[in-house]
C-alpha cells in the first residue's frame, strides 16, 4: 500500500478515471472540471463551518475526487496545459485553507487555535515544496503531504475528533515543513558544488 497518497490511489483514481474517459466524449474542459471541484470544496468548508459535519466531508471528498478528474481528462484528451496545471495548484491552496477555516470556524473558541496553527503548517509544507522545486530540486518527503492531511482533517470531522485532528495537522504539518526545509537546503547546497541533486 502506497501510504504517501491514500486517498488518491485508493479513493479518487478509482472514481476519476472512468469518469474523466466518459468526459472525454463531451466539450467539457479540464478547466471547467477545475473550477467546479473548487466550488464543491468550498460548498463543504461553509458546511463544516456550520457543523453539518457529515455533509461537509461527503461535498469535500466530491470536490476531491472531480479534483483528480480535471487532471486525468487533461491527460486523456491532451489538453495538458501550464495555465491549467497553475489554477489547479491554486485552488488546492483555496480548498485546503477553507475546509481547515470551516473546522475553526464551527467553534471558533474550542478549535480556532489549534486551526490557524493547521492552517499555517499547510501553506508552510506546500511553500516549502513549491519554492525547491522552483530552484530545481523536489522534496516530496515528508508524512504530512495533502491527501494525509485531508484524511486525518475528514476523519476528525466525522468522528468528532476535531481538535485533535487540527492539532495533529498542525505538529505534522510543521515536522513535515522543517524536514522539506533541511531536506532542500542539502539538496541545493549539493547541486551548487557539483551540479547534480
Amino acid at each position: 500500500m502506497d501510504f504517501r497518497y491514500p486517498l488518491t490511489r485508493y479513493v479518487y483514481r478509482p472514481v476519476s478515471m472512468p469518469v474523466a474517459s466518459r468526459l472525454a466524449r463531451t466539450s467539457v474542459t479540464p478547466v471547467q472540471v477545475t473550477l467546479i471541484s473548487a466550488v464543491f470544496a468550498l460548498a463543504g468548508a461553509v458546511a463544516v463551518g456550520f457543523q453539518q459535519y457529515l455533509l461537509g466531508v461527503f461535498l469535500t471528498l466530491v470536490g476531491a475526487i472531480t479534483d483528480c478528474v480535471d487532471g486525468d481528462l487533461a491527460r486523456v484528451t491532451g489538453k495538458t496545459s501550464r495555465a491549467g496545471a497553475y489554477l489547479d495548484s491554486v485552488l488546492d491552496r483555496w480548498t485546503d485553507a477553507a475546509l481547515i477555516v470551516g473546522l475553526g470556524w464551527s467553534d471558533i473558541e474550542q478549535f480556532g487555535p489549534a486551526a490557524a496553527l493547521a492552517l499555517v503548517g499547510s501553506f508552510l509544507v506546500s511553500y516549502t515544496r513549491s519554492r525547491a522545486q522552483s530552484l530545481g530540486v523536489d522534496p516530496r518527503h515528508g508524512i504530512a503531504g495533502r491527501d494525509a492531511r485531508m484524511l486525518i482533517l475528514m476523519v476528525g470531522a466525522v468522528g468528532g475528533l476535531i481538535s485533535a485532528a487540527l492539532w495533529t495537522v498542525a505538529v505534522l504539518s510543521a515536522v513535515t515543513a522543517v524536514h522539506r526545509m533541511v531536506w532542500s537546503m542539502q539538496a541545493l547546497d549539493r547541486f551548487d558544488r557539483t551540479g547534480t541533486t
